[in-house]
């Protein structure tokens, strides 16, 4: 937190001499200096980081940004599943959309330095994803401009449901290292039984 409020605070600082140097001495010279001397020294006492903790910090904006470009299709595809009139289809789209903000979260909890590959893995996917639903939704709207338009649905339906079940496995692959621990942790809950002393 105190990284982000450090350049306002550092700017404000910056003003506040300039302004308090200028009217006590006048100059137009030494004010400028100072202020930005103050500015300077303000923002390093704020943001004390590191240059690995900067470079972990824009990391993981980064993958944060993936996150929210990934997170933004998802809501344009739960609009866009509304339209499909396929109960089998809209549960596929449903269900994808559940799952890939739940894999987002778990990834980012367990293996957060995965999250930036991740994001932008299912953002590609989401991508194609998004450009299907809408081409099914054009499908079912207007068989009459395709050929075969039963077959081309159900081969949308079908991949909607490739893609839930790749997005529900994913998480079930980042929790396999949870089951792991897990385990440990219930052969642990309880101590072994002591033996009776007679």
């Amino acid at each position: 937190m105190r990284r982000r409020l450090a350049a306002p605070v550092a700017l404000v600082a910056a003003v506040v001499v300039f302004v308090v140097i200028y009217l006590l001495i006048g100059s137009l010279l030494w004010a400028p200096i100072l202020a930005v001397v103050a500015a300077i020294g303000v923002y390093l006492m704020l943001d004390d980081r590191s240059s690995a903790q900067v470079s972990s910090d824009d990391y993981a904006d980064e993958a944060q940004e993936k996150v929210d470009e990934a997170l933004k299709l998802i809501k344009g595809i739960q609009r866009l599943a509304k339209d499909v009139r396929s109960p089998v289809a809209r549960k596929a789209l449903e269900t994808a959309c559940e799952i890939v903000p739940e894999l987002f979260r778990r990834v980012q909890a367990k293996s957060p330095n995965s999250l930036f590959s991740t994001a932008s893995q299912i953002g590609g996917h989401l991508r194609s994803l998004d450009g299907a639903v809408h081409q099914y939704i054009d499908i079912q709207s207007k068989p009459m401009l395709y050929r075969d338009p039963e077959s081309l649905r159900l081969s949308g339906e079908h991949a909607f449901q490739r893609f839930a079940d790749f997005a529900l496995e994913s998480v079930r692959l980042v929790n396999q290292g949870d089951m792991a621990q897990y385990k440990a942790n219930l052969d642990t809950v309880a101590p072994p039984k002591l033996p009776e002393l007679g």
